[in-house]
């Protein structure tokens, strides 16, 4: 009997953490199409468009410098308000579509995964990707916003630590593609996940550092009862470093960095732990 030979052989999963990167390369068109989806179409039948891009975080700004700069005083000393609050929820914008869509990668998909075999992981990494893309659009907005502030009054923001900042990007990427995996292995079981998600995500912001005010004046403000909430929230030395990288406004320290890598790093190794066990068998329960 002759021996067939397969372009493609499809195996079972054996160890814990395996990760077929050969596969995830082999499939790189397809996440090329996806990200293109994601990205092109997303405001495709909208009135605006790609211009939803960048109205989005200078309204935001403008809401968040007049609640937090002007009606509770809280906002950052010595740079302008409207710079700082286009900074910090730009980078917490990011980190909160990654993981809230990372979350329903099962539920979202599941049509597509019960009919067709490709690297589930494709559909995370579309997520994270595609966000890349508009965060890097809405980054451009904010470096334009800095340079016109430079011309109009020759103070320049920017700190010589924003060479780190693919460091503090990766981080982050890492900590939001984590969280979604982990909530998305979940949610095929306890549906209501997803929808504690979308709730709490959002409200998250308010005790995150670098959203309404800097790390130190936001530790102030806050009840003594609530300090550990800011202290051990690991996304909020994340954006207080990137405040300060490219606006003045915050702190940067390694050990905070490094505890947030850590974080970010374990957070990511459960969750592909939990994923690449739901996997196998997630068509029968979702």
């Amino acid at each position: 009997m002759e021996e067939e030979n397969w372009d493609k052989i499809i195996k079972p999963k054996r160890q814990l953490l395996e990760i077929d990167f050969k596969a995830l390369w082999s499939y790189r068109d397809l996440l090329r199409m996806f990200v293109y989806r994601d990205f092109v179409t997303y405001y495709k039948q909208t009135i605006l468009g790609p211009l939803w891009f960048f109205i989005q975080p200078l309204f935001t700004a403008a809401i968040n410098l007049f609640v937090f700069g002007r009606l509770a005083g809280i906002g950052p000393q010595g740079v302008p308000g409207f710079l700082f609050y286009m900074c910090g929820p730009i980078l917490w914008q990011y980190f909160q579509d990654t993981f809230t869509k990372t979350a329903s990668t099962f539920i979202a998909n599941q049509h597509i995964f019960g009919k067709v075999y490709f690297p589930r992981l494709i559909m995370p990494l579309t997520v994270l990707i595609s966000g890349l893309l508009k965060f890097g659009v809405q980054l451009c907005l904010l470096l334009c916003a800095i340079i016109y502030y430079y011309f109009q009054t020759g103070d320049f923001s920017m700190q010589w630590e924003i060479i780190y900042f693919p460091i503090l990007l990766v981080i982050i990427m890492t900590m939001a593609m984590g969280f979604g995996l982990l909530v998305s292995s979940l949610t095929t079981k306890y549906r209501d996940l997803k929808f504690l998600i979308d709730f709490a995500v959002p409200l998250l912001r308010y005790v995150t550092p670098g959203i309404a005010t800097s790390y130190v004046i936001f530790i102030e403000t806050l009840p003594k009862d609530l300090v550990f909430l800011a202290k051990y929230n690991p996304i909020g030395y994340l954006i207080d470093s990137f405040n300060y990288m490219f606006v003045g406004a915050g702190s940067f320290d390694w050990m905070h960095i490094a505890y947030s890598g850590g974080f970010a790093v374990t957070i990511l190794l459960f969750g592909l732990l939990i994923f690449n066990q739901v996997e196998k068998n997630f068509m029968d329960t979702v």
